[in-house]
């Protein structure tokens, strides 16, 4: 467990009327009392306003926690999908609040709104708007993300350069990145099957009555995940598109580098594999994972049955 992981776990663990020892932190934590008190104080030097008293332990001040709030289950959702993005991109005291929440959601969420927010983690891709992009393409990314989350169909005017004007309509699976340019990956009605949809190419897009039930193959099992949560994933990119790979802002590299013929090794840290299956189904066979052995097994299991349900259909890159 690293220090990103056990400082939310810590959190957790901690409340105002009560002191925990940091004996059953250790415990709790499966690690050495020596790296509680580590981290304890790497916490407090942070700015988490802890407080410990020899002989008694650890608490969180009584105005550190918040009343008790409702929320409905869309709203849950949608904070577990900003805090997932906050927590790759903030540190310390910010990182661990991020995580902490994000597990407290996790575990009061029905089991099909969790899956279900773990798949939008990695298809619905939070990022900034660009400062070269166009308030036009901003909102075509909003209506595609709402898309995306309620699940119904999209109606795109289509205006290739060269080409006549068309009208599409969709059921959007994914946003997929390359470069600067974003693309829509979902079944097209006019040609029935899986397509893609080049935004810079689009004048308009607006959102239907019409729902969809996303295929299996690019959503997670209703009853959940049948391995263990991994936080490291290794993965290897063929030489012909290592210039074309983005990483999404919600996925933390942890380290990248190039083999002497070309191809790109990245070493992603997640909060669980499903984050990360959405985008390495979009690279299709120019993408292979290395460890871990569950996600090299979901991956393949997930591939067959993409081609058991789109047969003779293009890749997501071709």
């Amino acid at each position: 467990m690293t220090p990103a992981e056990r400082w939310p776990a810590i959190l957790l663990q901690l409340e105002p009327d009560t002191w925990k020892r940091a004996e059953d932190l250790a415990q709790a934590l499966g690690v050495s009392e020596r790296t509680v008190y580590r981290d304890v104080q790497a916490m407090v030097e942070a700015g988490v306003p802890l407080q410990g008293v020899p002989g008694k332990g650890y608490r969180v001040p009584e105005d550190y926690l918040l009343a008790p709030v409702t929320l409905t289950t869309d709203e849950a959702v949608m904070l577990i999908l900003g805090s997932a993005y906050a927590a790759q991109n903030f540190d310390g005291r910010y990182r661990a609040a991020a995580r902490s929440g994000q597990r407290k959601l996790d575990a009061v969420l029905p089991s099909e709104a969790r899956e279900r927010a773990f798949a939008l983690q990695g298809s619905v891709h939070l990022v900034p708007p660009s400062a070269f992009g166009t308030p036009t393409e901003d909102g075509h990314l909003q209506r595609v993300r709402q898309a995306l989350v309620e699940e119904r169909s999209i109606t795109a005017v289509v205006s290739p350069p060269g080409a006549p004007e068309t009208q599409r309509t969709m059921n959007p699976y994914g946003l997929l990145q390359k470069g600067a340019t974003w693309y829509v990956v979902g079944y097209d009605h006019e040609r029935s099957r899986v397509a893609h949809l080049r935004l810079g190419d689009v004048d308009d897009i607006t959102l239907t009555d019409q729902t969809f039930d996303r295929p299996d193959s690019y959503r997670t099992p209703p009853d959940g995940p049948d391995t263990n949560p991994t936080t490291k994933v290794r993965i290897i990119f063929a030489s012909e598109v290592t210039p074309s790979v983005q990483v999404a802002p919600s996925l933390h590299v942890a380290d990248r580098e190039y083999t002497s013929d070309g191809r790109l090794l990245l070493t992603l840290e997640v909060d669980h594999e499903l984050e990360v299956l959405p985008w390495l189904l979009s690279w299709g066979r120019h993408v292979r994972v290395l460890e871990p052995r569950a996600l090299r097994k979901r991956l393949a299991t997930e591939a067959r049955r993409v081609a058991d349900q789109y047969r003779d259909m293009p890749t997501l890159l071709d």
